[in-house]
């Protein structure tokens, strides 16, 4: 009996032993940092309140919960210090970081703490992709960018890592915004009294959230918008995120359907505006709300948008030629222009018409005219060259709303002709289009001095057009103005 309570008392002597071997490790050292030598803060929260002032968005970000806690250390060897990344928080690579050093009683000033350097980024998916660019670092506002503050016997630092864009033009720029993991490459710590070492890389899991897409607030909405042959659109909510607000809706299966126009609405000053559907089947279908500057310094709660037509794509095509003839004629004599009055499309109110060819600002052009019979503006009918796409992939939310109103042209050969540009100009009810031809080496050098139209049968096409039918019933849509920014 004896024997087992002096294994007893011998356990607890041993268990105290160690719970107190403990408590000194992480307890703080005796001595105080030298407020005169280093700036120190009270709390963490008052050392966050500098970073602020550092960089305009952290605020936001710590706010809603985009700042993410990484709590990563790191021996540092030949300083017997240890580096910690606390904090990070990434929007398609542009990251900062907030690491953290202790503080030794020989610290003389901030200059004797190790300060982290990185030289490359590689970024990592989920499906093994990789890809490694140069890292910059961005600087801080003016006036704003110091060696740290500490708290509780650790220096804490900052960066705000931007990997560098320009190294080719082949890389595959999705992968830095798909990213799960970044690993800082080629990293380096300096200080005064030790100089620069190499330490090993650090590899970083990116939060999962992306603070482009999170809705942050939401307010329910009740509202159904009937369309051609009874086909229904349920606006469920007006949700706020970051950087903007947007309609939650529910779409009909209806491929054809890419917005919705209002006229004489709250929001904006322009008669006629048009809205369009992004999203997809599988995570929701929205519609982006912008507010004017000036309405969101009024603060205005209450705000009211109507919407008075569906906005549609045809998805056929239209297409006619001009003769070679036709060219070489004009070219002969520039100060007579090519009259011509053809109808290529119709739809609905709206027509599309080709006048032929004459000069414009003293510049050969081909000259094409929309006109529409009712008050609408033909915001939703702005004509672009395909080339302007030069067959780039877009993302799933925008390929319902992704390359409408194109217009390409082809010579005799049936080759596509990628060196001409439009310019319009408006009036009431009809925008007039000119087709200027350029040296294609030119335009890439930012020269635009126009030349002659190629004498060749040109055969011009109109695609993915877009058309406004009318509501039968215009629909108020009454929401708060609950952006986040306000």
């Amino acid at each position: 009996m004896q024997i087992i309570k002096k294994l007893l008392i011998g356990s607890v002597l041993i268990g105290g032993f160690v719970v107190y071997t403990q408590y000194e490790k992480s307890a703080e050292p005796t001595w105080k940092v030298n407020a005169e030598q280093f700036s120190v803060v009270k709390s963490l929260k008052d050392g966050m309140k500098r970073e602020y002032n550092k960089f305009a968005e952290l605020e936001l970000m710590d706010k809603y919960g985009f700042l993410k806690n990484v709590n990563k250390t790191f021996t540092l060897k030949d300083s017997y210090r240890t580096l910690k990344i606390e904090k990070l928080w990434n929007m398609n690579g542009r990251m900062y970081v907030l690491y953290s050093v202790d503080v030794k009683e020989r610290d003389k000033d901030e200059y004797n703490i190790p300060r982290l350097s990185v030289k490359n980024m590689q970024f990592q998916t989920k499906e093994g992709e990789e890809l490694v660019l140069k890292a910059g670092e961005e600087m801080a506002h003016p006036g704003t960018r110091d060696e740290g503050f500490v708290y509780k016997h650790r220096l804490y630092r900052s960066m705000m890592l931007m990997p560098s864009m320009f190294d080719s033009s082949e890389n595959d720029w999705s992968i830095v915004s798909n990213a799960t993991v970044v690993r800082l490459q080629d990293l380096t710590i300096s200080s005064k009294d030790k100089g620069v070492d190499s330490i090993q890389d650090i590899a970083l899991t990116m939060p999962a959230e992306d603070p482009y897409t999170k809705v942050l607030k939401s307010e329910p909405i009740d509202r159904t918008i009937t369309y051609e042959d009874n086909k229904k659109v349920k606006i469920k909510s007006i949700d706020a995120l970051l950087y903007e607000q947007r309609l939650r809706v529910e779409i009909p299966n209806d491929e054809d359907l890419i917005g919705f126009a209002s006229k004489n609405n709250t929001l904006h000053d322009r008669p006629t505006r048009t809205y369009g559907i992004l999203g997809t089947k599988k995570n929701g279908y929205y519609i982006p709300i912008y507010d004017m500057p000036d309405e969101m310094e009024g603060k205005k709660k209450e705000k009211i948008l109507t919407f008075t037509s569906s906005v549609h794509k045809d998805p056929r095509s239209f297409s006619w030629t001009i003769p070679k003839k036709d060219i070489q004629t004009f070219l002969t004599n520039k100060n007579q222009p090519v009259l011509k009055n053809q109808e290529i499309v119709r739809m609905n109110d709206t027509v599309i018409s080709y006048e032929g060819i004459t000069l414009f600002e003293e510049s050969p052009r081909i000259k094409l005219s929309l006109t529409t019979d009712t008050d609408h503006q033909l915001n939703h009918l702005r004509l672009i060259p395909d080339h302007y796409y030069n067959d780039t992939e877009v993302t799933d939310d925008y390929e319902r709303v992704y390359k409408n109103n194109i217009i390409s042209i082809s010579d005799e050969k049936k080759t596509r002709i990628k060196n001409f540009e439009l310019h319009h100009s408006e009036e009431e009810n009809k925008s007039t289009y000119y087709i200027t031809f350029y040296n294609k080496k030119e335009i890439e050098n930012g020269e635009m001095r126009p030349i002659l139209i190629p004498e060749s049968d040109l055969t011009i096409t109109l695609s993915n057009l877009s058309y406004l039918m009318p509501l039968k019933n215009p629909v108020d849509i009454p929401f708060k103005n609950i952006m986040i920014l306000n």
